[in-house]
């Protein structure tokens, strides 16, 4: 299991948001809005990490680095 710290979700709406934009991607998420972590089975590669950060910009949200 890899955490990559997420910033900008406040609510379970924000929850699923950031658990469907990596579902889109092929990624099972589970986002934790207390922890303000999103953990996924495996890491990202360069490519999908980019990929997963521009969408979630979009959606007002911050990926930021692997725990």
């Amino acid at each position: 299991m890899v955490n990559y710290e997420i910033s900008g979700m406040t609510c379970n709406h924000c929850k699923m948001t950031v658990e469907k934009t990596f579902k889109a991607l092929g990624k099972d998420a589970k986002a934790d809005v207390d922890n303000e972590i999103v953990s996924l089975n495996d890491s990202l590669s360069p490519s999908e990490y980019e990929l997963v950060q521009k969408k979630l910009d979009e959606e007002g949200y911050t990926l930021g680095n692997a725990k």
